[in-house]
């Protein structure tokens, strides 16, 4: 019987842990995985830059890059790990949450994200607040890997988008490096995609001119 992973064309954490567990390497060993390859790093100098392209290529979506394939089934694969978990704590809900997340990362990641959001602003993902633990309700959980943030020891911490939703920090950077919105509501957040920008000015230019319009018919009635 094929498995949740192959069902979704995804690698098997567990089997890639235990390959990993030979090599002396760190695998998909908690709730809230190693997201190291995610994060950009600012202790590498040029030459770094230089000679360790390949192992930096899937950072460009938090550099301001075009995301790659591979950062759309990275974090597909992440999201399966909590999906699979769902299953044996019975939260369909959840389950039905992870699986439209699964399912729109690994259609972008066929389109290359041409058709998605852009990421979110560097600038934003920077200044994300740090929310303390004793801000948060007892019974609270990250909407995405579903862990309850008194019980969760993730070092990241805790974070809020503007929208009030609150995550694990581990959890929402990756999907914020690759979409300008919340994965919950769909609020957008500010993004530095020059098309966006754009989109956005346009849509903001309409509606002034729609109550300009709206307030000279009003004088003149």
């Amino acid at each position: 019987m094929a498995s949740y992973y192959d069902d979704h064309s995804l690698e098997d954490p567990v089997r890639s842990r235990k390959s990993n567990s030979r090599q002396g390497a760190a695998g998909f060993s908690s709730l809230n995985p190693d997201l190291s390859h995610f994060m950009p790093r600012e202790d590498l100098d040029d030459d770094d830059n230089n000679t360790n392209a390949t192992s930096t290529a899937s950072f460009q979506s938090g550099l301001g890059g075009v995301p790659a394939a591979g950062d759309f089934r990275r974090l597909a694969q992440m999201f399966g790990g909590f999906r699979v978990r769902e299953e044996s704590l019975g939260d369909e809900a959840h389950q039905e949450f992870l699986d439209n997340l699964i399912s729109q990362l690994m259609d972008e990641a066929g389109a290359s994200g041409k058709h998605g959001p852009p990421p979110a602003a560097k600038s934003f993902i920077r200044d994300l607040p740090f929310v303390p633990q004793s801000d948060v309700k007892r019974d609270e959980a990250c909407i995405i890997c579903n862990e309850n943030f008194q019980e969760n020891e993730s070092k990241a911490g805790i974070t809020k988008l503007p929208c009030k939703h609150f995550f694990d920090r581990d959890c929402i950077v990756p999907w914020l490096e690759l979409h300008n919105n919340c994965p919950a509501c769909r609020a957008e957040v500010p993004s530095d995609d020059p098309d966006w920008i754009k989109k956005k000015r346009d849509a903001e230019l309409a509606k002034y001119a729609a109550e300009a319009e709206v307030d000279e018919d009003w004088m003149y009635s």
